[in-house]
């Protein structure tokens, strides 16, 4: 994940990258799953599951800020979710 270009994938996609070297989707891994708010979304709208609210904490589970809203990946330290299957 330091190398530049996982960096610069991760910095401007906002999604962890595939590499040579991280050969898997961040949820495929056979260890720790690292991923980003974008990711984590993409694979709920993969998986058919409806985001019904999100808000974003701190490490001390203070509500998010104005730039953690506007730019969770950046700023965000913890993300809360509560979502449910959509239903056809």
């Amino acid at each position: 994940m330091a190398y530049w270009k996982g960096r610069v994938q991760l910095g401007i996609e906002g999604i962890m990258p595939v590499t040579k070297s991280l050969p898997n989707e961040w949820y495929d891994t056979p260890n720790i799953h690292l991923c980003t708010v974008k990711d984590f979304e993409r694979l709920c709208e993969q998986r058919n599951i409806a985001i019904m609210q999100r808000t974003f904490v701190d490490h001390t589970h203070r509500k998010s800020t104005l730039a953690m809203r506007l730019f969770p990946n950046l700023f965000g330290e913890i993300a809360i979710y509560h979502f449910c299957k959509k239903t056809a």
